[in-house]
């Protein structure tokens, strides 16, 4: 009985730190796209290239204006590098979060080699298969999408569930397709096989009128 109760109380504590942390990260999430905002404001040209894009928001803009957090890129986590690793400064605790990116273009939205397609393989499913992962188990990470063409976003989000259908099918359970569930951030659900519960957040920047024109 006194083991039994003993795990609830563990399993109650580690819910309400994953709810803690899920605020957090969705407060942080808020910050980064208020970020990006300014820099559109700013008229900042950027390349039609992930990194590039990544650098010039997270050295700029991200690392100068969000205080009691350390932003690094390309750090070594697990099996890969994450895009960008952020970890807080203000706490004992030191939290991580972890967010990938990748461009976005109109190019074949559902087909298995365009840009949608490497967003849910080189993005998404990372994380679901703990190719990338937090060590605080809470299985709550980020995506942030870098539109380069003109594309509806809405439909391109429709897209990528479609898409995520057929190449997660094997995969896991999708419990919730991509959604807005808040200003500028989107949430999506998954269940693997070994009933872990995954949310990845998703958040969609416009920079197809900031890109530096390239020479022919």
């Amino acid at each position: 009985m006194f083991n039994e109760y003993t795990a609830s109380l563990d399993a109650d504590s580690f819910l309400t730190k994953r709810l803690n942390y899920i605020t957090r990260f969705k407060e942080l999430l808020k910050e980064i796209y208020k970020n990006y905002k300014q820099l559109f404001k700013d008229k900042i040209k950027v390349p039609k290239d992930e990194n590039g894009i990544r650098d010039i928001l997270v050295d700029k803009y991200l690392s100068k204006n969000i205080d009691g957090y350390k932003f690094e890129k390309e750090k070594y986590n697990n099996l890969g590098r994450v895009d960008i690793f952020i970890e807080t400064t203000f706490t004992d605790e030191k939290p991580e979060f972890i967010i990938e990116c990748k461009i976005l273009d109109n190019d074949n939205l559902e087909g298995t080699t365009g840009k949608n397609s490497e967003y849910i393989k080189n993005g998404i499913q990372r994380f679901l298969t703990e190719y990338y992962f937090s060590y605080n188990d809470f299985y709550v990470n980020a995506m942030i999408g870098f539109v380069t063409e003109k594309i509806d976003i809405v439909k391109n989000i429709n897209s990528i569930n479609n898409l995520s259908k057929k190449l997660l099918n094997n995969l896991v359970d999708i419990t919730q397709q991509i959604t807005l569930v808040d200003t500028n951030i989107y949430q999506s659900q998954y269940l693997t096989c070994n009933k872990k519960e995954f949310i990845v957040y998703h958040q969609m920047m416009n920079f197809s009128d900031n890109l530096v024109e390239e020479i022919i």
